[in-house]
C-alpha cells in the first residue's frame, strides 16, 4: 500500500500531469476585446468551466468563453462559429453588466445551427458574447464581422422578380420600417424583406420560400395600395394569388429574431387542385347505408376546399362545406349498381379541379328468420336447435354461431357452423346444445343464435340475431 501511494504521488507531480488551463477568456471578466472587424479568433473550450451567473436565455453550458465589443457606428453585425451544424456552440450577445445581462435580439445561434447570427448594434454600446459548449466542447474559431443593411429592406426598395426564378435575401440584416404594413397573419415579426412581381399573363402564382433553416412567414399584396391577397405564416405553405395581366405584386417575407436568416424566393405557376374521395364508409356500401365521403382537397399546396359539389352517378348532388381539412358528404343509394361519383371543387384562392370515380353499391344482407329448440330439457342432455337463415339478394356463404346466455347477461358461443344459402332461398342449420346444471338451477336456457356472412360485411346486420328460450329441469 505504501509503494502503491507514493507511485500515485509520483505520477501526481510528474512534469506535464497536471490539467491544462482554462481559456483566458473563460470568464465574464476575461472577455476578450474585440477591437476591428471582421475579427477571428480559436478558443479551446475543452477545458472552460460554467459560471453560475451565465446568462442561458438562449442556451445553457458545461463550458463557456466570453468575447466583448464595443460598436463604433451603428450597423449589423453576424456572429459565426467553424464548427459543423450539429456540433456548433451556442452563441449568443448582451448588453449592460454582469448580473444584470440584457440579450439583444436576434443574437441567438442553438448548438444544432439554428437561430439567427446577424442583428443590429447601436453606437457606443458594448456587446457581451458568450460561446457555450455542451457535448462538443474543443476548438472552435469564433468571427465576428459587419454586414450591410438588406438591399430590399423597404417597400420602396423592393426587389424584382419573375415567374420559375429565385431571388436571395437575408431577413438577419433586416428592420421593420416605420408604419410598414402588416399582413393579417403577421403581428410578431421584426424582420422584413419586400419583392415585387408584375405578371404579365393570366395565371395562379405559389410564392414559396426555398433554401431557409427557418420558416418565415409570406404574405402577398395587390397594387400599391397594398390590398392584402394572400398570408402564410410559415414558409412549408406557399402563399398562393391570381395573377391580373398588367397587375404588380408585392411579396413581403418577415421573420422574428429568433428566426432571422438566409433564404431564397421563389415564384412559380401554382399547383392544380384535383378533388377526390380520400375513404368512403363503409367501403362495401349497400342500400341499408348511409355512405359517408370524405373530400381531400388533392391540393399539393395544403389549402382546403372553399366549397364545391359531389355528383353521386344517380342524379342526386350534394354541396361540400367549406371546413378545415377534410369536407364529409352523406348519401344513400336506392338501389345496387356501379356509379360515377363526380368530386367538383375549389380553394379560396380560386383554383379548381375534379375527379370522377366508380363506387359499386352491392346490398349482401343475410337474417336469422327463424330458430326452433326444444321447449324442455333435462340437464345433461343434448338438444338439436335449427337456425334458418334466409337471404334475398345473393347466393352467400354464412357462419351460425349459438350462443348462450350466462347469469351475469353476456353470452358465450357454445356452437358454430358454415353453410351456404342461396339467392332467394332458406337454409336450416342444424346445432347442438347440451343443457347444463346451471340452465337447471336457473329454470331455462336462452340461446341467441348469430349469423354473419363469411367474408364480408353485412349491410342489414340487425335482422342477424334471434334468441330462443328452452325450459331446463334437474336431473333426475
Amino acid at each position: 500500500m505504501i509503494i502503491g501511494a507514493a507511485v500515485v504521488l509520483t505520477a501526481a507531480l510528474a512534469p506535464g500531469a497536471a490539467q491544462a488551463a482554462p481559456p483566458s477568456n473563460d470568464d465574464f471578466a476575461g472577455a476578450t476585446a474585440i477591437t476591428s472587424l471582421p475579427f477571428s479568433s480559436t478558443v479551446d473550450t475543452r477545458e472552460g468551466t460554467a459560471a453560475d451567473d451565465d446568462p442561458s436565455h438562449c442556451w445553457w453550458s458545461t463550458s463557456s468563453v466570453w468575447f466583448r465589443y464595443t460598436a463604433p457606428s451603428d450597423g449589423f453585425v453576424r456572429m459565426t462559429t467553424d464548427r459543423p451544424n450539429d456540433q456548433k456552440p451556442a452563441v449568443s450577445a448582451y448588453t449592460g453588466e454582469r448580473g444584470a445581462l440584457t440579450w439583444t435580439p436576434g443574437a441567438c445561434q442553438y448548438p444544432h445551427g439554428g437561430g439567427s447570427t446577424t442583428f443590429a448594434v447601436t453606437a457606443g454600446t458594448t456587446y457581451h458574447f458568450l460561446a457555450q459548449d455542451t457535448r462538443f466542447a474543443g476548438p472552435v474559431t469564433f468571427g465576428l464581422e459587419l454586414v450591410p443593411r438588406a438591399a430590399h429592406d423597404d417597400l420602396a426598395s423592393a426587389a424584382d422578380i419573375r415567374l420559375d426564378a429565385d431571388v436571395a435575401g437575408d431577413t438577419g440584416p433586416a428592420t421593420i420600417e416605420a408604419g410598414e404594413t402588416r399582413p393579417g397573419c403577421d403581428r410578431s415579426s421584426t424582420r422584413s424583406l419586400w419583392f415585387r412581381y408584375t405578371a404579365d399573363r393570366a395565371l395562379f402564382v405559389a410564392a414559396k420560400v426555398t433554401e431557409s433553416r427557418n420558416s418565415p412567414g409570406v404574405a402577398v399584396f395587390r397594387g400599391s395600395a397594398l390590398a392584402e391577397v394572400d398570408c402564410r405564416q410559415s414558409a412549408h405553405d406557399p402563399a398562393i394569388f391570381a395573377a391580373t395581366p398588367g397587375e404588380t405584386y408585392y411579396i413581403r417575407v418577415a421573420d422574428d429574431v429568433y428566426g432571422a436568416g438566409p433564404l431564397t424566393l421563389r415564384l412559380a405557376e401554382a399547383p392544380q387542385i384535383k378533388p377526390t374521395a380520400w375513404w368512403v364508409s363503409p367501403q362495401q356500401p349497400g342500400v341499408f347505408d348511409d355512405v359517408r365521403f370524405a373530400i381531400d382537397p388533392g391540393d399539393p399546396a395544403g389549402r382546403w376546399l372553399a366549397g364545391g359539389e359531389v355528383r353521386f352517378g344517380d342524379g342526386t348532388s350534394a354541396a361540400i362545406p367549406a371546413v378545415p381539412g377534410m369536407a364529409e358528404v352523406w348519401h344513400r343509394y336506392a338501389t345496387d349498381g356501379e356509379y360515377e361519383v363526380t368530386i367538383t371543387g375549389y380553394t379560396a384562392d380560386g383554383r379548381s379541379g375534379s375527379s370522377t370515380q366508380t363506387l359499386k353499391v352491392e346490398t349482401h344482407d343475410v337474417t336469422v328468420s327463424n330458430v326452433v329448440a326444444p321447449a324442455t330439457a333435462t340437464a345433461g342432455e343434448t338438444g338439436r336447435v335449427e337456425v334458418s337463415v334466409t337471404s334475398t339478394r345473393y347466393a352467400e356463404g354464412i357462419v351460425v354461431e349459438l350462443l348462450r346466455r350466462r347469469p351475469d347477461g353476456y353470452h358465450t358461443v357454445v356452437g358454430t357452423a358454415r353453410g351456404q344459402v342461396a339467392k332467394d332461398g332458406t337454409v336450416v342449420v342444424p346445432l347442438a346444445y347440451t343443457y347444463s346444471a346451471e340452465d337447471a338451477a336457473l329454470g331455462k336456457a336462452t340461446l341467441k343464435a348469430r349469423v354473419r356472412l363469411d367474408g364480408r360485411e353485412d349491410n342489414n346486420p340487425g335482422d342477424n340475431e334471434r334468441q330462443v328460450e328452452t325450459t331446463v329441469v334437474a336431473a333426475k
